[in-house]
């Protein structure tokens, strides 16, 4: 019987009060089904079935990844388009000269790639045009 009561603690530990505390801080918005005060009900009357309920039914699908409000609407690269802008992705990139656009001291027979973000003026003017349209969006609302 000691067993079984050390299991439960266990349990109820591990489980079911992980579950209610993620209960209590999932905004209200993410909520799939019923309110936080009906799920914390749940949990707290039914257990581990409660706490079993949530994981499958009532937890917010997390491996959605949401834009903040701020950048919802801004203009957004591809994948790849992001991959090749970056210096360590046009390293990879057999087709692109890494020369071009660069101002760098280069050896004989040596090719240039920037060693950073700083180094890459492609990136910069990017970061700069996106900086300059956050600030424009800012004062217009």
């Amino acid at each position: 019987m000691l067993l079984v009561g050390i299991f439960f603690g266990l349990v109820t530990v591990g489980f079911v009060v992980p579950c209610l505390i993620d209960v209590a801080v999932t905004p209200a918005y993410d909520l799939r089904r019923f309110t936080k005060r009906t799920w914390a009900l749940i949990i707290v009357c039914f257990s581990v079935f409660g706490a079993v309920a949530w994981v499958a039914a009532g937890r917010p699908d997390r491996r959605l990844v949401m834009f903040p409000p701020h950048l919802a609407g801004t203009p957004s690269l591809g994948q790849q388009e992001a991959l090749r802008r970056h210096p360590a992705g046009r390293a990879m990139d057999p087709g692109f000269d890494s020369r071009v656009g660069y101002a760098g001291i280069r050896g004989a027979g040596e090719i240039y790639r920037p060693m950073g973000p700083d180094d890459d003026l492609e990136f910069l003017e990017e970061l700069s045009r996106r900086i300059r349209y956050l600030r424009d969006t800012d004062n217009d609302a």
